[in-house]
């Protein structure tokens, strides 16, 4: 069974089509460049015990580093029901700054800040229109 299967099993079902078509963004990866690394983790159930877990992970490989945040979501049009998935930038970041993590005080320090940002709220600012309405929180 290959990866994506293996994670779409919990997936509802209608939101499978917009996870196979858009796997290639949102699967785990990871890309080293000389001024930032870039990880992307997706999301499935728990959103903030699954960012604290991924947080961890990279403390683990680095002793500190600086995050900036952006999620992909699913979207839904109120008028015909279809669905759209729309791809994090570097323009729609969650911070205005970068967040300096050293340690896990500073992980639970990021945590408040994702949680006091509140993700729908910033997933609703990003929407192209009002018409379409923040159905699922998919990737970090």
């Amino acid at each position: 069974m290959s990866n994506l299967n293996r994670q779409l099993q919990t997936v509802p079902r209608e939101y499978k089509p917009i996870y196979s078509d858009n796997w290639n963004t949102i699967q785990p990866s990871f890309k080293s460049g000389t001024l930032k690394d870039t990880y992307h983790f997706p999301l499935f159930d728990n959103i903030e015990k699954e960012i604290d877990e991924h947080v961890v992970d990279i403390l683990r490989n680095r002793n500190k580093f600086k995050i900036n945040v952006a999620f992909g979501f699913i979207l839904r049009k109120r008028s015909t029901n279809e669905l759209k998935f729309f791809h994090p930038s570097n323009n729609t970041m969650l911070f205005d700054l970068p967040v300096l993590v050293h340690n896990l005080d500073d992980k639970k320090r990021l945590r408040s800040l994702i949680e006091h940002e509140d993700v729908v709220t910033y997933a609703r600012m990003q929407r192209p229109t009002t018409e379409w309405v923040v159905e699922r929180i998919v990737l970090c």
